[in-house]
């Protein structure tokens, strides 16, 4: 059975290089970036796959991606070949003989030999309905046959990564293919410049951060401000590139370091860089900040000073109902001694405790905090102080309003 058309096109197919083996065979996959993995796969692969499933012989289950493998060998490959090139000498080029061949393939897993003797029965008997049901085709309505990628293609559909989306989410996947791999590649960069900032090259490195100004790179500029190894004069210089490319994103992180940040000169560099994009949004975030529910005594303060500074006014109701909050604390009680401890335990909003002994139990008491910067941040909004008396404040505060903030009340 020699035919030129068919040597051609299996010489096509075959390019990938992939075959399923037989339970009993053992396949090895040869990987792009050195190594070896033997088993078998766990599904046929076929020729449009972008991911194949494989069994190594640990029994370990694995998903690789087709362009991490460079090649793959199978025992027993050769001789599959070696019988199916006898075969195909022997069987007559007829619709029946290819169907018969296309059978025998699909025994023996060979999918590009399978496929193309089942085009060669379509180019012989473009009606055969075996043929086409076994390429994937299916009659229509109208009595045409399509395939399935041929009725994406008439929705308007395109390919990507193996899967079928409109044009306008290819271009998106598209354009966050690349935006995720620019974010990846000025991490890589941000990184370099942070441990230059150490070095001989230090002057350079100061100049490509502070020219910084795409979006982009924000998330690497997070990355590096999260290594508690950094020296607080790098995270300065880091704080001040997130004010200067002033995202959302670089809004958000710098609310964070201007309430939780536990370094002074770091909270206050924070908060300097959001003053220029100050608005509803960063007085909001910091007014849930004044809750002990979401922060330590000490948050609640960092959060007041913040809305001091940057002097809304807006954020007066909230910081009366803040100059005494209550915070809830773990302490230890019945030692080995059968006394009371004095230490204290985890509090409820992040505090770290003293460790206790045998005998002795936790108990969860309330305490109640007069902080100062939110009578601080008041009197500097109001110019008025009747220090920890929440009463007075929301007094006054009415009566200025007119009563349109009567609903405001002391706890």
């Amino acid at each position: 059975m020699r035919r030129d058309y068919l040597t051609t096109s299996l010489l096509i197919l075959s390019g990938i290089g992939f075959y399923a083996s037989p339970t009993n065979a053992s396949d090895i996959l040869i990987l792009k970036k050195g190594g070896r993995v033997q088993g078998t796969f766990l599904v046929p692969p076929a020729e449009a796959d972008s991911v194949y499933r494989f069994r190594t012989t640990d029994g370990v289950e694995i998903t690789i991606r087709q362009n991490e493998i460079d090649s793959v060998e199978r025992k027993g490959q050769n001789e599959d070949l070696a019988e199916y090139e006898k075969k195909r000498e022997e069987t007559p080029d007829t619709v029946e003989g290819n169907l018969e061949l296309a059978h025998w393939c699909a025994e023996h897993r060979l999918l590009n030999q399978r496929k193309a003797h089942y085009e060669r029965v379509l180019e012989l008997d473009s009606e055969n309905v075996t043929a086409r049901r076994a390429l994937g085709f299916k009659k229509m309505i109208d009595g045409k046959w399509r395939t399935s990628d041929t009725e994406m293609e008439d929705q308007g559909k395109v390919k990507f990564k193996g899967r079928w989306v409109s044009k306008q989410e290819k271009e998106l996947l598209e354009k966050q293919s690349e935006e995720k791999l620019r974010t990846s590649q000025l991490s890589g960069q941000i990184k370099k410049w942070v441990r230059e900032l150490s070095g001989p090259n230090s002057e350079n490195a100061l100049s490509e951060l502070e020219s910084l100004r795409d979006p982009l790179s924000v998330p690497g500029l997070i990355k590096a401000y999260q290594n508690s190894k950094l020296h607080p004069q790098i995270k300065k210089i880091l704080i001040k590139c997130l004010g200067r490319i002033g995202t959302q994103e670089a809004i958000n992180m710098l609310l964070l370091l201007s309430v939780d940040e536990k370094i002074e000169e770091l909270r206050l560099t924070a908060l300097d860089n959001l003053k220029p994009v100050s608005g509803k949004g960063v007085t909001e975030y910091l007014i849930t900040r004044l809750s002990p529910k979401t922060s330590t005594n000490d948050q609640v303060n960092h959060a007041a000073y913040a809305l001091g500074e940057l002097g809304d006014n807006s954020a007066i109701p909230s910081l009366i109902q803040a100059l005494v909050t209550t915070h809830k604390f773990q302490v230890v009680t019945g030692n080995q001694s059968g006394q009371t401890s004095a230490g204290m335990g985890s509090s409820s909003n992040g505090g770290k405790g003293m460790g206790f002994s045998m005998g002795s139990s936790v108990q969860t008491i309330s305490q109640d905090h007069q902080n100062f910067e939110v009578l601080e941040a008041l009197k500097k909004l109001t110019n008025e102080n009747f220090s920890y008396d929440r009463q007075a404040w929301l007094h006054w505060y009415q009566q200025r309003s007119g009563g349109a903030e009567a609903s405001i009340r002391a706890e």
